[in-house]
């Protein structure tokens, strides 16, 4: 094609037919710009479709995230209910005289109450997204702010979880100088790794010294059952914050 515009343009060189050349050079010039624009034009809308395609992978991706914390958290809130009603029935239980509840029931609530509960998340394709510099692909203003505000929010859940746990651990050590933690972890494991230590025993809650030890177990108790109701309460803030945006995003994902 270039070899036969310049093929042009020397016939009418050698026919001297020099205004007819520069009309002509800048009828050539004006098709080559119009066919530069047509490829920008082409390579514009090719690099949108991506980017569409790309706002919607992306978007997609976080609700598959935000199913899993709400399905990890929905877990978790009844894990927190079994661990919250354990310490209740053991500060009641603890808190009466005499005691009268059975041991096998003490014990149970007892293995109900130990142990940690930690919310993880997933967060992958908003770290992708972060760490691409795509945030800006997604065009809805309040989707993108309200993004950032859930992740932002989710991991200060993470840094509060760490915090509770500590806080349970904490009093969780001081309890267990109180009764024979090693029938408890024992007892709970196969018959190839049990150390055959016997099965729990609470006898020490009939003994007389029981009752200068009980003031200090029960504020335990409830120091734990206070970082456990706190933990659940800022879980179910996220939870909430987690199936606002899903839902936000699938009414998008529905209007393109």
């Amino acid at each position: 094609m270039i070899k036969f515009f310049r093929k042009i343009r020397q016939n009418l060189l050698m026919e001297d037919k020099t205004g007819k050349y520069f009309k002509y050079a800048i009828g050539e010039i004006i098709l080559v710009v119009i066919g530069i624009l047509i490829a920008l034009q082409i390579n514009n809308w090719n690099l949108f479709r991506q980017n569409k395609i790309l706002e919607t992978n992306y978007l997609k991706g976080i609700n598959v995230n935000l199913n899993d914390d709400i399905g990890e958290l929905e877990q978790l809130f009844t894990k927190d209910t079994i661990k919250l009603n354990a310490y209740t029935y053991l500060i009641r239980t603890f808190n009466t005289e005499p005691i009268t509840s059975n041991h096998q029931e003490i014990i149970t609530n007892l293995y109900n109450a130990s142990g940690y509960n930690w919310f993880e998340g997933q967060n992958v394709v908003f770290e992708d997204i972060k760490s691409s510099g795509n945030l800006n692909l997604i065009e809805s203003d309040s989707i993108k702010y309200t993004i950032q505000k859930y992740y932002k929010f989710f991991e200060e859940v993470i840094k509060q979880e760490n915090l509770y746990n500590s806080f349970v651990e904490k009093y969780t050590d001081r309890n267990s100088q109180y009764f024979d933690v090693s029938s408890f972890i024992e007892n709970k494991a196969k018959e190839q790794w049990n150390g055959h230590t016997g099965p729990p025993n609470l006898s020490i809650i009939n003994e007389p010294e029981f009752q200068l030890l009980k003031p200090n177990i029960i504020k335990n108790l409830s120091l734990i059952k206070d970082s456990r109701l706190h933990a659940h309460e800022v879980r179910k803030v996220l939870y909430n914050k987690a199936k606002h945006l899903k839902n936000m995003i699938e009414k998008y994902l529905k209007k393109k």
